[in-house]
């Protein structure tokens, strides 16, 4: 179980880290401040916030599937096998992603994650462009696309889980055969 957990957790990483290239230009002042007057309008705390408790509230589904994929699959494993190790996964799996979404809702990992966002906002945008972007989001129609973000990408993550499990499904039956 811990193998799958560790699994679904380098999963994770790899699927949701920044780029290196994100931190290969340093961040002069006046981009530091439109980028920090950005993230303050976009209350980008609260919305990543909002976006890590979406994604933490599919993980035990994600997880679930996860490991009983692994499970069912592992040829070591005989029936009364597979059925302890799913007993075994429901049992500990709540736990699991509790600590995942403590983790995920860490002030220091949003710390860590802004950090991180400044030289990537630096990257892509000129000053004057993000103090632009600030301009618009506090219109009514950017502050109403800040307030359903959250959502769209909550509901955009499950629909992208939907669409592709069959396609994964598929590829992992045919590697069966």
């Amino acid at each position: 179980m811990k193998k799958i957990v560790a699994s679904l957790l380098a999963t994770l990483a790899i699927a949701a880290g920044q780029p290196a290239a994100a931190q290969d230009a340093a961040v002069s002042p006046e981009q530091k401040a439109a980028i920090q007057e950005l993230l303050d309008v976009m209350d980008y705390r609260a919305v990543m916030t909002a976006a890590m408790r979406q994604m933490g509230q599919a993980l035990p589904t994600m997880m679930r599937a996860n490991a009983e994929q692994a499970i069912l699959s592992n040829p070591k494993l005989d029936e009364a096998g597979r059925k302890a190790a799913l007993a075994r996964m429901e049992q500990e799996l709540p736990q699991m992603a509790d600590t995942m979404q403590e983790v995920m809702l860490s002030p220091a990992l949003m710390d860590d994650i802004i950090a991180e966002t400044l030289p990537l906002y630096a990257r892509h945008y000129t000053a004057d462009e993000m103090r632009q972007i600030a301009a618009f989001y506090r219109t009514p129609v950017g502050k109403k696309t800040l307030q359903v973000m959250p959502q769209l990408m909550g509901e955009a993550m499950e629909m992208s889980q939907r669409v592709i499990a069959p396609h994964f499904q598929l590829i992992m039956q045919s590697k069966k055969k």
